[in-house]
């Protein structure tokens, strides 16, 4: 069933990708269809912004990697 030499890693990941597809084409189809659905995209994609940005790993502050590569310049001489 795998392509290529691919293992069973890649076939979940070709089902699950599939399946989010299929997924995401179903949601595009309806949303066009019924009026007041794009109020609901919006909302889910804020709440989806916020949950990945609560569970993902925090960015580094911008300051803080230009303090890190100043006083990694200063070392240097």
């Amino acid at each position: 069933m795998t392509r290529n030499g691919g293992g069973p890693y890649d076939e979940i990941l070709y089902l699950t990708a599939g399946l989010a597809d299929l997924v995401t084409g179903g949601l595009r189809g309806a949303a066009r269809r019924l009026p007041g659905l794009g109020e609901v995209r919006e909302e889910l994609r804020a709440r989806g912004e916020l949950a990945v940005r609560r569970t993902g790993p925090e960015p580094e502050s911008h300051m803080e990697v230009l303090a890190r590569r100043v006083a990694e310049r200063g070392t240097d001489d």
